[in-house]
């Protein structure tokens, strides 16, 4: 692993975070670059103007967001995990050459760190080096454990026939790496949610999927919150795109499932519940429903149709 900035006992930084967090970029900004420069230590600084940073990019602020990080790279340059969210926020800014430079930069430092290896190898297949990416990213798949080949091969797909955004979702599914875009996202949906502030968090979440339609996460905690708040036909639609994207998504696949049962269509549910167990037998959530809806048949229920998927 890189070595990355850890949390400070102290927290000097504080009231620029608050001022972040009010979303006064720019004060906050001017602040932190003053505390900073107050002799603390360059990896507490580094820290904060990372959280700045993720602060600014939930609030959809990509130019703070991009200085916040700028300055967070000068402060402590040997971490990787920083340069990296620093070439992501660059392709935001569609500084294509700047981006490519960072997540080289993180390399050098990490030469295994993988999600800087996908980005590049995305970042080379939009400046029309196709047959590089490829390359890059099928040696990614020898390197290391793909935990979901289907959705690899769908990613590389997706790559070729020039569709950037479903082929990086669907590649960081498969390799289960992080996201700073979605992580950011669902961190908003969280706090929110922990604020209970259930019609804004909905809210939020279906502004995240106009603004990212190619991530299957995004339409899956959507759904999720629509069928939580009693919208059963969008929550069967969310559900839906979600699988669309990411068939194997068998969290998706199960609240879908939920979803027909509660407009009583138990037959499609049995069928999507029958899916995940012919993937997953030992799936607790689809056994539990598969369990309950066993109790409720009499001998006398005919047989389920062909299995399908949305």
């Amino acid at each position: 692993m890189s070595p990355r900035p850890q949390p400070s006992s102290d927290a000097p930084f504080d009231a620029a975070l608050a001022l972040a967090r009010a979303r006064r970029f720019d004060e906050a900004l001017s602040a932190l670059r003053r505390a900073a420069g107050a002799g603390s230590r360059h990896a507490d600084a580094a820290l904060a103007f990372a959280e700045l940073a993720r602060t600014a990019e939930e609030s959809g602020a990509a130019r703070h967001a991009l200085e916040a990080l700028d300055a967070a790279t000068a402060l402590a340059p040997g971490y990787a995990d920083l340069h990296y969210r620093r070439g992501c926020a660059l392709i935001t800014a569609q500084r294509h050459a700047d981006a490519r430079a960072a997540f080289d930069r993180a390399l050098a430092i990490n030469p295994r760190y993988a999600a800087a290896r996908l980005e590049r190898a995305l970042l080379d297949a939009r400046d029309g080096r196709l047959a590089e990416a490829l390359a890059a990213l099928r040696a990614l798949d020898e390197e290391r454990r793909v935990e979901e080949p289907a959705a690899f091969q769908r990613g590389l797909k997706s790559l070729e026939r020039a569709d950037w955004e479903e082929a990086g979702a669907l590649l960081k599914s498969a390799l289960r790496l992080s996201d700073p875009v979605l992580d950011s996202l669902i961190a908003r949906h969280q706090a929110l949610i922990g604020q209970g502030e259930h019609v804004e968090a909905r809210r939020a979440l279906r502004e995240a999927v106009t603004a990212h339609p190619e991530y299957p996460d995004l339409h899956y905690l959507l759904g999720c919150c629509e069928l939580e708040s009693g919208f059963i036909d969008d929550a069967i639609a969310s559900f839906a795109r979600a699988l669309e994207l990411h068939p194997d998504y068998h969290a998706a696949r199960v609240q879908f499932a939920r979803a027909l049962e509660a407009i009583g269509d138990l037959a499609q549910a049995g069928d999507q519940v029958a899916l995940v167990l012919d993937a997953d037998p030992a799936h607790g959530q689809a056994l539990e429903l598969e369990q309950r809806w066993s109790r409720r048949r009499t001998p006398a229920a005919p047989q389920q149709g062909p299995r399908k998927r949305p």
